[in-house]
C-alpha cells in the first residue's frame, strides 16, 4: 500500500493535467504496452509500431521494463516539459539523477554494460537514448495524437464537472476503484514487493494525469526533483475511441460498450464528444465524428429530448453542450462497461 500525504499547500497545488501537449511519458508507457502484448484493443496499433520501430530501439528496451517503475528522467513531468522541451529536459538530466535512477533500476532488472557510461553522465549515451525515444515518439504517438487528445479531453471534462460539484476530494476519490481518499491521505496500490510506503508531498502538490497507455492499475511517479505525478487510465476507454481501428483514417465514432448498447454507437459518440468542451456546433460535431451534419443534428435532438444535452443559440450558430445527467450517464456507462 502506498500512502501519499497531503498538506493544505499540497491540495492548493494539485492540478489536472492539460491535454493539448501530450507528455513524453505517453510514449514511454506505450513501450510497456508493446512488451506486455498490448491486449486485443491495441492489436493494430501495436502492429503499426512494430513495423516501424527505429534503429536502436534496444536502448529503450534496456531502460523501460515490461512492467513496474520507469526511470524518472525519461518522464519529465513539469507542464513546460512537453513537445521538444521534454526531450531537451531529458538531454539535460544531471549526472546525479542519472546515477540514482539507474541504480534503482539495476536493483530490479539486469542492465547491459553500456548503461554504466550513462550512469556516469556520458552525454553521447544520453543523447543516443533521447534520439531513439524522440524517433519512437514520432512513430507511436504523433500519428494518433488527435484521437488521444479526445480521450484525455473527455476525462478532463468529467473531472472538472466532478470538482465543480464535489470538490477536489471527490475527484481524488473517484480516480480509480483502487484509489481511496482518506483525508489527508491518498491510498493506492504500491509497486509490487515494496510493502507499505508513506510519501509526503511536502508542499509540491501533485499532477493528476490520465494516460491512454496506463495499465489497469494506477501508478504514482514520485521523486524529489519534479512535481509528483499520479497516473491513471482515463474514464473513456481508449480501446474504443478510434485510437486503434481508425489510426490511419479519420477518427471513428467512439465505441463504448455500455453506452453503445443503450444509445447506439454513433449517439454514444456524440454524447462523448459533447463532454470534451463547453460547446460544439453541429458542424464541429459532424467533422469530429466523420458523420453528416444532418446526422449530427438528429442525434443531438434525441439527446436533448432525453435531457442529456442542451442547445443554445450563440451569435449565428447553435452550440450544443452536455448536461449533468449526460455526464452522470457517461460515468455510469464506464463503470459498468468494464473499461477499468
Amino acid at each position: 500500500m502506498l500512502r501519499i500525504h497531503f498538506t493544505i499547500e499540497d491540495l492548493a497545488r494539485t492540478v489536472l493535467a492539460g491535454s493539448r501537449a501530450l507528455p513524453v511519458a505517453e510514449a514511454v508507457m506505450s513501450l510497456q504496452a508493446i512488451r506486455l502484448g498490448a491486449g486485443r484493443r491495441l492489436t493494430r496499433w501495436r502492429s503499426h509500431v512494430l513495423e516501424r520501430l527505429p534503429e536502436g530501439a534496444a536502448l529503450l528496451g534496456a531502460l523501460v521494463p515490461a512492467s513496474g517503475w520507469i526511470p524518472d528522467f525519461l518522464t519529465p513531468s513539469e507542464p513546460n516539459h512537453s513537445g521538444p522541451a521534454a526531450f531537451e529536459a531529458i538531454r539535460s538530466t544531471p549526472r546525479g539523477r542519472l546515477a540514482a535512477d539507474l541504480q534503482r533500476l539495476s536493483g530490479r532488472h539486469r542492465l547491459p554494460a553500456w548503461t554504466r557510461s550513462l550512469a556516469e553522465g556520458d552525454r553521447a549515451a544520453l543523447n543516443a537514448v533521447t534520439d531513439v525515444l524522440e524517433t519512437y515518439h514520432n512513430v507511436a504517438i504523433v500519428p494518433f495524437a488527435d484521437q488521444m487528445r479526445k480521450v484525455l479531453e473527455t476525462d478532463r471534462a468529467w473531472r472538472m464537472h466532478t470538482m465543480a460539484g464535489g470538490g477536489l476530494g471527490t475527484v481524488l476519490a473517484g480516480l480509480h476503484p483502487q484509489i481511496h481518499w482518506r483525508e489527508p491521505v491518498l491510498e493506492l496500490p504500491g509497486p509490487r514487493g515494496t510493502g507499505d510506503v508513506d510519501f509526503h508531498l511536502e508542499g509540491r502538490g501533485i499532477l493528476l494525469c490520465p494516460h491512454v497507455f496506463c495499465g489497469p492499475r494506477p501508478r504514482a511517479l514520485l521523486n524529489d526533483v519534479d512535481r509528483p505525478v499520479l497516473v491513471y487510465r482515463p474514464v473513456w476507454d481508449p480501446g474504443g475511441s478510434g485510437l486503434v481501428g481508425g489510426m490511419s483514417r479519420k477518427a471513428r465514432p467512439a465505441e463504448v460498450p455500455a453506452l453503445g448498447t443503450l444509445l447506439g454507437r454513433t449517439r454514444a459518440a456524440v454524447l462523448a464528444t459533447l463532454a470534451t468542451s463547453d460547446g460544439h456546433t453541429t458542424k464541429q460535431l459532424a467533422e469530429s465524428l466523420a458523420i453528416s451534419p444532418a446526422s449530427a443534428s438528429e442525434h443531438v435532438a434525441a439527446l436533448r429530448a432525453s435531457g442529456l444535452a442542451t442547445s443554445r443559440r450563440h451569435a449565428n450558430t447553435m452550440r450544443h453542450t452536455i448536461t449533468r445527467l449526460g455526464i452522470d450517464l457517461i460515468s455510469a456507462g464506464n463503470a459498468t462497461g468494464g473499461t477499468r
